[in-house]
């Protein structure tokens, strides 16, 4: 799945797609099933989000539907505005077998997790017990994000709490681990936050993260347990979410 990224056309070949599958995993069919469809929209254009959104569901309902009440195992691999990504991990739910994979850039562009031993520590920062107001939730793991940035999307009425790591970048993603750690802390997050502010209550959520990270942020959301989230997305064009 791609999506355009500001001005970024996602680089989604096949050949890297199954080499980085290989040799756990191989593609069943000569072409991959592909959501993403080619137009000159951008994500500061007013009809952007909501022409994404319908062209993905319609896509995943016609392709991948099918397969996944065959059964089938997918390799993901996707390039869009997290948003689009985390809608497309709700689509796929974690009832379907998936393994999503993340872009490495260096030392060289692939779509392998390696096999080194690397874990990280999600550090979880929550605000005061006694602070009622909405909740806002930052994932900073690609970059680190200002409770000044939240601020001036919200105003000052949010309960900030923050899921990072020791030291964000925008290459630390790089074993399936690290991002089995992640799905793990999210549904621990998500739990706690609900007991906190109640169930009915809207989330909103403030991220920078990596691709297969937003994949599965939506795949382990629960739709009918989890709150109602609202995701903002930074524009490079507004320099604010």
């Amino acid at each position: 799945y791609g999506a355009n990224i500001g001005n970024e056309v996602s680089p989604l070949r096949p050949m890297q797609a199954y080499s980085a599958m290989f040799p756990s995993f191989y593609q069943a069919e000569e072409q991959p099933i592909a959501l993403n469809m080619t137009w000159e929209g951008k994500d500061d254009n007013a009809g952007y989000w909501a022409t994404e959104e319908k062209n993905l569901v319609a896509g995943f309902e016609k392709r991948v539907r099918p397969e996944m009440d065959r059964g089938t195992h997918f390799s993901v691999f996707a390039l869009a505005p997290i948003p689009l990504l985390v809608k497309l991990g709700t689509l796929l739910t974690d009832k379907t077998p998936c393994l999503v994979h993340q872009l490495q850039r260096e030392p060289a562009q692939s779509w392998a997790w390696t096999n080194a031993d690397i874990d990280t520590h999600y550090i979880l920062s929550e605000p005061d017990k006694d602070d009622h107001r909405p909740p806002a939730l930052i994932v900073a793991l690609s970059a680190s994000i200002a409770y000044s940035r939240i601020h001036e999307a919200l105003g000052h009425e949010a309960a900030i709490w923050q899921l990072t790591i020791d030291a964000p970048h925008n290459d630390f993603l790089k074993t399936e681990l690290q991002l089995s750690r992640f799905r793990e802390a999210v549904r621990k997050l998500m739990v706690r936050i609900a007991e906190r502010h109640g169930q009915a209550t809207r989330l909103s959520i403030f991220p920078a993260i990596p691709v297969a990270t937003a994949v599965e942020m939506g795949r382990v959301r629960m739709p009918k347990a989890d709150m109602p989230w609202v995701l903002y997305d930074h524009n490079n064009k507004t320099c604010a979410f």
